[in-house]
């Protein structure tokens, strides 16, 4: 804050003085007398800059907007500061990030987007660069709405996650980590490493992690099965021939009805008498040790990243990162039918019968996938001349992919010496899988590469009234190819797509009022964009926005955007390899049981393109000067015509629309088809509605207050890992030129930006804690598809379902809030969702009941108990953390209205895991 008040005040009295490398901090004039600052807090050379160049990135502006700030008019939503960051309890980004969950989740994107991530205000190479970066070297967090992501040559349709890091920080760290659900049954841990420096310009960081999870079957939850659900069993069962029909008129007098499924018995000479003494209720085999609900997983990667300077108006960054993970997941028992004619040895009966037998086998019905995933990024920012700024980035990644699946056995040979009546060849004895020839293995193989490169320039392009107009530009190519083989039942498919583009992107922001023009209405200003993107395979694509941004008062502000685009499918939706998953239990809503069928996935060929339709309307209100307290309110409203899918939950009006995805042999489901799919239309609307507040607490430290409320010269600059050196707006073609004349150029739109470093509400003073607490509520409006044209509309808020966990609900509340102090904190995250419902039709109708699960971190950074480091200097640098996912175990809740919850509905098959508990020690070496 220091730097940023000495800057302010050299801009006031038209002066502002640049650092020089090899000389000491400037003195500040007599009239701008700072306080002794503390040895421990002063620039090191490596902080200051050469005279004549700039520190991208990380420089301070004198002026109204804080340092890395994102040069736009468009507050950000949220700004936390770091004290704020600590009261997460995370890690590093990558936790962080999932915590922040909440408040960067756009309703305005095809799919769940993830956040625009920059650094400092500027384009990174993407997740992988920062995701290791610790907390403690982020110095503020800036969450902005999806019309930033403009300027940075990305659609609207992605909120934009600003990290300033700290100009100066260095760590090696290590991190332990192990989970587990309280009802036990799946063990995680997880070990990782991360070397990070920031000094100036410069930034190396090197990550790795390996992570290993045991597979969780279904003997270690409650999974109950419907009895008589499939007549294979470990043991056996008995039917006539064919199935269901009478196995012997001996057997039924014997038993006194007709006698159509009978179990074996487990012992004894098969005779009719033994048959008819255990006669009853076919047996039913129990697979659940034999079936996993979570795999079995590993994964190692290693990711590094290098960010220097390159000749004082350009910067260089290259991240590198490579990652191998592998899983498995067992399916069940193979089932075996077997043919025991009349006369054979080991038949009593008159007639021909069948035997269903599982062989006890699981790895011939395993999954096993292994990914290999490698990606070079690299940016490049610079200038040209005072008004333009350029990035370059470019992109080469590369994933391959093998999985396996078992098919299981063949009955041939063993049915063979049945049939020649071999004295060997018992049906009802133990099984062996030498006696029988395994299926060919379902192989499947994909390689995805892709490379890429853009081009983004900003810069004015005019001058209007009001101030400056603001531009970006990006031009852009790429092209992706998905080579892939699959092997299902003996029958060999290859299949290639590929995907040349070209694409281009204009931005424009137009101060409309402000600086002289009009200054009654406040900040006006507007926004108009346009992109074309040529596409080898789909043609041309088009994308067509405009928004408008108004601040009457500086409290207040509304943004209102429409957005009108279309978009292709990914390749690997059209050409990802053929899988075919034997055993998937699914409700089958026209005979009202769970059965267990054959999915099919894999990519569709013959998927469109869609065109979507977004209007947005905002409001944002800061009321609160002490403290911080932001509310907003947002309205979305989107259609889709054609809209690309993932195949939703199988529902009657599903299987009514599209019957050639579905087989039925004698009325019963044996597979579907789940690859994706074009919906007709689809069109949704809702209201989110939420506020974040934030303040500290606690009374100072007296003695040690500086005249800035913290020890020496405040929260910027020294305190938060050295200070950031401040140049002139254009003074030698520096990297940030200051606010553009004008409200819509970002002077007035800056100007409500909180002060320097000291974070939302004012900085944390030593002695204080901080509390923050945001609730969100979003209220779904409409929510409706049209799965082809001339079906009736599915209500997803009554009735209708895309997903295996209902419709849409109505109602959604998120709210988080987190407490830190003296090194202490907690973190809780709670999310609630209103009840939903399937319409059954002809079926019965599943109802899923509303359900809230609160999250829980507790941590403790040992470093801040000064009496435990003198005594056991090894606990410097670190920290532990108790975390647990579901605090109150909450299990989702569906009932059908036949009274029962179907197999594949039951609250172990949806969640799993239930409360896990997870312990973190996390140790800062230096």
């Amino acid at each position: 804050m220091l730097l940023v008040t000495t800057a302010l005040s050299g801009l006031m009295a038209g002066v502002i003085q640049t650092v020089p490398t090899s000389a000491p901090p400037p003195q500040a004039p007599a009239q701008q007398a700072q306080p002794q600052t503390p040895p421990q807090d002063a620039p090191s050379p490596a902080a200051t800059a050469d005279p004549g160049s700039f520190d991208l990135g990380t420089v301070s502006v004198s002026g109204s907007r804080p340092r890395g700030a994102v040069d736009t008019d468009i507050a950000p939503d949220l700004s936390l500061s770091a004290e704020e960051i600590q009261a997460y309890g995370a890690g590093d980004i990558a936790e962080l990030l999932a915590y922040l969950e909440p408040v960067t989740r756009s309703t305005r994107g095809r799919g769940d987007n993830q956040p625009v991530l920059l650094v400092n205000g500027r384009r990174t190479t993407g997740f992988r660069e920062i995701q290791g970066i610790p907390t403690e070297a982020i110095e503020r967090v800036d969450i902005l709405p999806e019309e930033a992501a403009l300027q940075f040559g990305y659609r609207a349709d992605q909120r934009v996650v600003n990290f300033i890091l700290k100009s100066n920080f260095r760590s090696v760290s290590g991190q332990v980590q192990s989970r587990q659900p309280t009802e036990g049954g799946r063990t995680s841990t997880e070990v990782g490493g991360n070397v990070l420096r920031i000094s100036a310009g410069e930034r190396m960081s090197l990550d790795v992690e390996y992570e290993r999870a045991t597979p969780l079957f279904e003997s270690e939850r409650d999974i109950v099965r419907d009895p008589g659900s499939t007549p294979f069993d470990l043991i056996g069962n008995i039917s006539g021939s064919p199935f269901d029909t009478e196995i012997d008129s001996a057997l039924s007098a014997r038993v006194g009805s007709t006698a159509r499924i009978a179990p074996v018995p487990a012992s004894g000479a098969p005779t009719i008498a033994n048959f008819a003494s255990v006669f009853g209720d076919p047996r039913s085999g129990d697979l659940s040790a034999y079936r996993t609900l979570l795999s079995a997983t590993e994964q190692s990667s290693a990711r590094g990243t290098y960010k220097r300077d390159i000749n004082g108006t350009t910067q260089g960054t290259i991240n590198v990162a490579l990652e191998d993970t592998s899983t498995e997941s067992f399916n069940g028992l193979p089932g075996l039918v077997l043919n025991l004619r009349d006369g054979n040895p080991f038949s009593p009966f008159a007639d021909d019968v069948l035997v269903y037998r599982y062989l006890d086998a699981p790895a011939s019905l395993s999954r096993q996938s292994d990914t290999l995933t490698g990606n070079v990024g690299i940016v490049l920012d610079g200038f040209l001349g005072e008004a333009w700024r350029w990035t370059v980035t470019g992109a080469y990644d590369r994933i391959e992919s093998d999985t396996t699946t078992g098919r299981g056995f063949s009955a041939t040979p063993f049915q063979t010496r049945l049939t020649a009546n071999d004295a060997g060849a018992n049906p009802f004895g133990v099984l062996s899988p030498v006696d029988f020839t395994a299926l060919p293995i379902d192989t499947a193989n994909s390689v995805s590469e892709s490379l890429a490169a853009e081009l983004v320039l900003n810069g004015d392009v005019f001058e209007l009234p009001a101030g400056d107009v603001s531009s970006t530009f990006r031009f852009g190519a790429d092209t992706r190819s998905l080579d892939s083989t699959s092997s299902r039942a003996g029958v060999f498919t290859a299949r290639s797509q590929s995907r040349d583009r070209l694409n281009a992107q204009a931005s424009f922001d137009l101060p409309i009022t402000g600086s002289g023009v009009l200054e009654q209405l406040g900040d006006l200003s507007a926004n108009f964009n346009v992109g074309y993107e040529d596409l080898s395979d789909f043609g041309g694509l088009s994308t067509l926005g405009f928004g408008v941004n108004w601040s009457p008062v500086d409290p207040l502000s509304f943004l209102v955007s429409y957005t009108d685009e279309q978009g292709a499918p990914s390749i690997s939706q059209l050409n990802d390899p053929f899988l075919a998953a034997p055993n998937v239990p699914v409700f089958d809503f026209r005979t009202n049981r769970t059965v267990l069928v054959t999915r099919i996935n894999g990519g569709n060929p013959n998927l469109k393109s869609d065109n979507r339709k977004v209007f947005k309307a905002g409001v944002t209100l800061r009321p609160l000067k002490e403290g911080d307290l932001t509310l907003n309110s947002t309205w979305t409203r989107s259609t889709t015509d054609d809209s690309i899918n993932g195949f939703p939950a199988i529902t009657p009006d599903l299987e009514a629309a599209l019957p050639a995805r579905f087989v039925r042999e004698a009325g019963n489901l044996v597979s579907f088809d789940a690859r994706p799919l074009n919906f007709a239309s689809a069109e949704r609307q809702d209201i989110r509605t939420g506020f974040n507040f934030s303040k500290a607490f606690g009374t100072p430290t007296a003695p040690t207050l500086g005249a800035f409320g913290r020890p020496g010269a405040g929260p910027a600059g020294a305190a938060t890992g050295g200070p950031a050196v401040a140049r002139a707006p254009g003074a030698g073609g520096g990297p940030d030129r200051g606010p553009r004349a004008g409200g819509a150029g970002g002077g007035g739109q800056f100007m409500r930006w909180g002060g320097g470093g000291g974070g939302r509400g004012g900085g944390m003073m030593p002695g204080q804690g901080r509390f923050n607490v945001s609730i969100y509520h979003t209220y779904r409006i409409q929510d409706e598809i049209v799965i082809t044209d001339g079906l009736p509309v599915l209500d997803l808020l009554d009735g209708a379902a895309t997903g295996g966990r209902g419709g849409s609900s109505r109602h959604e509340i998120q709210a988080q809030g987190g407490v830190f102090k003296n090194g202490m904190g907690a973190f809780v995250n709670a999310n609630w969702r209103s009840s939903t419902r399937i319409d059954g039709g002809t079926g019965p109708d599943l109802e899923f009941a509303d359900q809230a699960t609160v999250n829980l971190n507790v941590f403790i950074d040992l470093a801040s108990r000064t009496s435990w480091i003198a005594r056991y200097p090894f606990l410097k640098g670190t920290r532990i953390n108790l975390g647990i996912q579901n605090l109150f175990d909450s299990e989702p809740e569906v009932t059908s209205s036949a009274g029962d919850t179907p197999l594949n509905y039951q609250p172990d098959f949806l969640d799993p895991q239930g409360r896990t508990v997870s312990l973190t020690l996390r140790k800062i070496l230096f």
